[in-house]
Parts: structure tokens; sequence; C-alpha cells
């Protein structure tokens, strides 16, 4: 035997457990792979969501507990309540004008 046909016999031979282990790869590593890698995936998310749950629910807890602690002052919501109240006769007014055909005062 020639050294050439050696060399190609052994190039052949690593093609071949090359084209193997490719195949191997592709068809059962790599799927279970990205199955595997996939649930890990998944699980950290629902741990991340529910972190992000339980911060986001602290914070709405504190920022009312604060937002009520920090009411404004009693005049303060009367005289809102009574501006409030105005503004909703008087376009409750306008509107009852309006439907019932009476002119508005110039």
């Amino acid at each position: 035997m020639s050294v050439t046909w050696i060399v190609a016999s052994a190039l052949l031979s690593s093609f071949c457990t090359l084209l193997v282990v490719g195949v191997w790869a592709n068809f059962y590593f790599q799927p279970r792979l990205r199955d595997s890698l996939q649930r890990e995936l998944d699980e950290q998310v629902e741990k991340a969501a529910q972190v992000l749950s339980d911060r986001v629910e602290d914070g709405v807890r504190r920022g009312l507990a604060e937002g009520v602690r920090n009411l404004p002052s009693k005049e303060l919501l009367e005289g809102a309540s009574r501006n409030l109240a105005r503004s909703s006769a008087e376009m409750v007014g306008e509107r009852l004008g309006n439907i019932f055909g009476r002119k508005d005062k110039p």
C-alpha cells in the first residue's frame, strides 16, 4: 500500500466520524439540550415574575399607605369637593338646557 492510500483512508474515516457525530448532535443532542434549556429558562422567568410581582405589590402598598398619610387638609378637600360639585352641576344644567331647548342667557 502506498502512503497516498493510507492518508486517503484516514481522511475518509475522519470525515465519516465527523458526519456521524454531526448527525447525532443535530438529531439527538441538540433537541434534548434545547428542551432542557427551555425548561430552565421557563423556571427562571417564573421566579423572576414572582419576585417582580412581590416587589410591585409591596411598592403599591407602600405608596398607598404614604398617600393616605399625606392626604391634604380637610379644608382643601372640602374646597375641591365644592368646586367639583359646582362644575358638575353647571355641566348637567347646560346639557339639560340643550335637551329641553332652553337658550343660555347672554
